[in-house]
């Protein structure tokens, strides 16, 4: 699944528009790498995502078919790394 389609159905961003958005600004990288929002996500790669307040990394654990409820999106993901970030740091926004 493209990364811009999987951060939209787990709920990490509002619209695809924003996670698309979030991949050319480099605030979203897979296993690392900066990429495309067209990029294909396996399970088991890492996602790190750049919000305004915080960097968060996950490990896919499953791929959903479909957009899944928030309260279930932990189903899909383990939560790797939390990091918060000064306010001043240049995040982006979702």
């Amino acid at each position: 699944m493209r990364i811009d389609v999987l951060l939209k159905n787990l709920c990490l961003t509002k619209t695809r528009g924003m996670a698309r958005k979030g991949c050319d600004t480099g605030n979203v990288k897979l296993n690392g790498a900066v990429v495309k929002a067209s990029k294909e996500v396996r399970e088991s790669d890492l996602i790190e995502i750049r919000y305004p307040d915080r960097v968060l990394v996950l490990r896919i654990t499953e791929i959903p078919s479909r957009p899944v409820p928030k309260k279930s999106r932990s189903d899909y993901f383990e939560t790797v790394r939390e990091t918060p970030l000064h306010r001043d740091s240049g995040g982006w926004n979702v």
